[in-house]
């Protein structure tokens, strides 16, 4: 099944709101309570309406199927970087290389923006997603431990050096 990404569009709102809304997803997120419809409109409509935006999202899909989203965010033109967030959203949809084929499209998204260098935060507990950005190239910038929070791993990868 070859996936292709998209920016998001109204159509897309409630099946990005059940994403957001599942306590399951925030396990792996900094998400820790519910939005509303209207937020994930406003959301959408605001990555229709920027030439710099400091946040992208990308839903991720195969035909008519939606299987999750990958975001760009925290850019700074400037420095050239951005980090990255990747979800395939349903349970039956992982572990088919769709989170791979996902992290080559939105590296090429972040090299047209002009982007070099890619970061993602990853809890130390989420195993699968640590091997899949080890597996992409991403290497190991740092760890790190804030309060109570969870123990989270920064990786990097540069997908175009200046």
């Amino acid at each position: 099944m070859d996936i292709a990404l998209r920016l998001p569009q109204i159509s897309d709102a409630a099946a990005i709101l059940s994403w957001e809304n599942n306590p399951d997803n925030w396990d792996v997120s900094d998400n820790d309570s519910p939005y509303s419809l209207e937020d994930i409109i406003r959301l959408i409509e605001s990555f229709q309406s920027t030439e710099r935006p400091q946040q992208l999202r990308f839903i991720i899909h195969s035909k008519d199927i939606l299987l999750g989203a990958v975001d760009i965010f925290d850019i700074n033109y400037e420095n050239k970087s951005g980090a990255i967030g990747i979800l395939i959203a349903e349970e039956e949809f992982r572990k088919q290389g769709y989170a791979s084929k996902a992290l080559e499209l939105i590296e090429a998204e972040a090299r047209k923006l002009g982007i070099h260098r890619l970061t993602a935060l990853i809890h130390s507990d989420n195993v699968k997603s640590q091997k899949l950005f080890e597996k992409m190239g991403y290497l190991i910038d740092s760890k790190c431990k804030s309060g109570d929070q969870t123990n989270t791993i920064v990786v990097e990868k540069w997908v175009e050096k200046e």
